[in-house]
């Protein structure tokens, strides 16, 4: 019980004399830096993808990220720059001809699975299969 009171009193009491921690009072509390928005913007125009800029300014890409600006900044990159991987017309005549492929409905899904989704969501499924049996 005495032990207690003595460790007790020993932490008021270096609480109490403890010198005040001024060391960092002049030390900037905000995160102002060089990278505004509008140096964001501006650094950002001179990229097409946003790929391009992380590589060629890291540093502003960050910025961008961290502060939640990417959106802003790259208002004039209009999308990726890659080719779909399935065409993106599925009609009557092309999953038909698909199909013909194909001697069962599970190949049809198995090897063309776009055109079978197609035709199943487009109620084509039993014009295109009609020659499977």
């Amino acid at each position: 019980m005495r032990s207690e009171n003595i460790q007790s009193s020993f932490i008021k009491s270096f609480r109490s004399n403890f010198p005040v921690r001024t060391w960092c009072a002049n030390q900037m509390l905000s995160d102002d830096s060089y990278w505004t928005l509008a140096l964001c913007k501006e650094e950002a125009e001179k990229y097409q993808t946003r790929d391009e800029w992380e590589r060629g300014s890291p540093v502003s890409y960050q910025k961008a990220i961290n502060r939640g600006w990417l959106t802003k900044c790259t208002t004039h990159i209009v999308g990726f720059k890659r080719k779909p991987a399935v065409p993106v017309i599925w009609t009557l005549e092309r999953c038909a001809e698909i199909a013909k492929q194909c001697h069962k409905r599970s190949e049809f899904k198995e090897k063309f699975h776009y055109p079978y989704e197609k035709a199943r969501l487009n109620g084509w499924l039993d014009i295109c299969c009609a020659h499977m049996s």
